[in-house]
């Protein structure tokens, strides 16, 4: 994977405005503004085969002009006990997460920082690579060629979050489980926060320095 030369410690010039605040609920709609309502739809989330992620922050991904900079430790897990994690779950979790990614996506800067799991090898990680190849080849006229990089240390160097949040250009999401709303559980993610405005952009790069590109 490509590498920048010096960090990007500002926030963009995108010119896009930050959304209003909001907490979204996740869902098998895809998300909502409210708890679920009845144990039916608890139940229909908790024991979900491939639970719907949130819709909104695939489309704030595919949308972003700048950066895409993610902090969850379990984002490439696929759900479940441990010991049930199989290879065809992560890599139906990472072709979720490239679906946020379209070839024609503007942004250049995407950072995953998470932590070490031994299901979770290069060959899983492949079709990342793959992915920005294919963007770069795809666009081959962008002023930056889009960078996706990965680093594991947040259980080693960095051993010091709970919480899981991203930064999309320059707005902050807040995430109670896994970022992308994949959780089962009852769990919601709020949105709409200026990440240079809380700091989230100088966390970022000062948990991202702490380890090396997996």
């Amino acid at each position: 994977m490509n590498r920048f030369g010096s960090p990007v410690t500002l926030p963009s010039a995108g010119g896009r405005p930050i959304p209003e605040k909001q907490i979204i609920w996740c869902s098998e709609t895809g998300g909502s503004s409210r708890f679920p309502v009845g144990m039916e739809d608890i139940i229909q989330r908790r024991y979900a085969v491939d639970p719907v992620p949130l819709i909104a922050f695939g489309e704030a991904v595919a949308a972003a002009l700048d950066r895409i900079w993610i902090v969850d430790e379990y984002i490439f897990m696929s759900g479940g006990p441990r010991e049930q994690q199989t290879k065809d779950g992560i890599r139906k979790r990472i072709d979720r997460m490239l679906a946020w990614m379209p070839l024609t996506i503007e942004a250049s800067d995407i950072r995953i920082l998470t932590k070490t799991h031994k299901e979770i090898t290069g060959s899983e990680l492949a079709p990342l690579r793959q992915r920005e190849a294919d963007i770069n080849r795809q666009s081959s006229h962008r002023d930056r060629e889009c960078s996706i990089q990965v680093r594991d240390h947040l259980s080693t160097t960095f051993n010091y979050t709970h919480d899981r949040f991203a930064i999309v250009d320059d707005e902050l999401w807040h995430f109670g489980g896994t970022v992308g709303g994949f959780l089962t559980s009852v769990s919601a993610t709020s949105r709409g926060w200026s990440a240079a405005e809380h700091g989230a952009i100088q966390f970022f790069e000062l948990a991202w320095s702490m380890g090396t590109e997996k």
